[in-house]
């Protein structure tokens, strides 16, 4: 338990973006009408399978965490999946302001770019301990 704690509190950060992505997920996973623009590709954008992907993800970063097994491509890998996945949603928050006319979904866009930048950051900075 001890060593888990460790483990833990030497990878805060990825710990931090698991709990993200997994949140993220499963908020678009409760608000099943989140997208709404265009109306044509709203079933597309509000897909069960992105939600989940989201949470999977998540899921799975965090067990990596906490696991002992250090390998810096697969945290590689796990955190290019999770930019791909905030990419993809702040691509449609972005199509949502500019189409829709929705200034509400700038916050959003704007968050999840800086969470991008973040994770970026922190995939070329940092390895896991």
């Amino acid at each position: 338990m001890c060593q888990l704690l460790q483990r833990l509190n030497n990878n805060s950060l990825y710990v931090i973006i698991s709990l993200l992505i997994f949140g993220k997920g499963l908020g678009f996973y409760l608000n099943r009408r989140f997208f709404f623009y265009p109306p044509q590709l709203a079933w597309m954008m509000n897909n069960v399978y992105l939600d989940c992907s989201m949470m999977i993800v998540g899921v799975v970063l965090l067990v990596y965490t906490c696991s002992r097994y250090n390998n810096n491509k697969i945290l590689g890998v796990l955190l290019a999946l999770v930019v791909v996945l905030l990419a993809i949603i702040s691509s449609i928050e972005i199509e949502h302001v500019i189409f829709a006319h929705k200034i509400e979904f700038v916050q959003n866009a704007l968050s999840n770019t800086a969470i991008i930048a973040f994770i970026i950051w922190t995939a070329r900075h940092y390895s896991k301990r």
